[in-house]
């Protein structure tokens, strides 16, 4: 999951990450994260684990690492692990989980920035981080590929959809079913960096060569239609058209009924793509 706070930026609907408020957002979201979001950033983060085939004991760094949703598995994989994140709540959470193995840990650190030499790493990976930044993506990207290792590997992932994680589609689903034209039809969170080919051009033009990508699928649980806002809202509240209607005993009404229609048949799968290359010789 992205390491940054949704906010307006002037035009109804139109919304950027920034990396600054990370910590005042995701520090209030911990238990809905853990619950609902790391489900989804772990499988994901499996699948690239899968994808980059490194080699045994490889020094990983996680960007916007989370609680760990990356890093975990990439140290029961046997890896020497950093996963940084500006969430000093995720980053407590990553640090306890990552207590089982001495070659992990987890640390408060800005992903444009990050405080670690040259070549430190043989891969670094962002899973729903870096692609969040808006213009400052190319720099953090850039970072990124500071500290790889000549030969080593940048892996981000990103939703292939623009609603992203699947616990967001009833409540667009929702909000497009109030018609209300103050709030207007439902802006799907994401707009960047979707198709495979985004990311791989990313990539290259942090000065990565080989890009590839891949389309993986997962398929998640969601709260059942009663407690569903309750259990979410803390994830919601990134979204202005959200904050406008939540109050609303019709907006409420037409989310239940939309997470009831997805309960009634089997849930779609969730995709995302998986990008990687390999950092030139210098």
């Amino acid at each position: 999951m992205p390491v940054g706070d949704l906010t307006d930026t002037g035009t109804k609907g139109e919304h950027v990450m920034t990396e600054a408020m990370a910590d005042h957002h995701f520090d209030t979201l911990l238990p809905a994260y853990e619950r609902w979001g790391q489900p989804c950033s772990e499988t994901f983060s499996r699948a690239a684990l899968d994808g980059a085939q490194l080699s045994p004991g490889a020094a990983v760094l996680d960007v916007c690492g989370g609680m760990g949703a990356l890093a975990v598995p990439a140290a029961e994989r046997g890896h020497r692990v950093r996963a940084i994140d500006v969430s000093a709540g995720m980053v407590r959470r990553a640090g306890e989980r990552l207590e089982p193995y001495p070659d992990g840990s987890a640390e408060v650190m800005d992903a444009l920035d990050l405080r670690f030499g040259d070549d430190e790493f043989d891969a670094a990976f962002s899973v729903f981080g870096v692609v969040y930044f808006g213009p400052a993506t190319a720099r953090a990207l850039a970072e990124m590929v500071r500290v790889v290792r000549p030969g080593g590997l940048i892996s981000i992932v990103n939703w292939a959809v623009p609603t992203g994680a699947p616990f967001f589609l009833p409540v667009g689903r929702a909000i497009d079913r109030m018609n209300d034209p103050e709030v207007g039809r439902f802006v799907p969170p994401l707009t960047e960096y979707l198709e495979r080919a985004e990311l791989e051009r990313a990539l290259s033009e942090a000065g990565c060569v080989d890009p590839r990508s891949e389309t993986v699928e997962g398929v998640f649980a969601l709260p059942n239609a009663e407690t569903f806002l309750d259990e979410l809202d803390a994830i919601f509240q990134v979204l202005p058209q959200y904050r406008a209607v939540v109050t609303r005993d019709r907006f409420r009404d037409l989310v239940a009924k939309e997470v009831r229609r997805v309960e009634s048949g089997p849930l779609p799968p969730a995709q995302a793509n998986v990008a990687y290359a390999r950092v030139p010789s210098r």
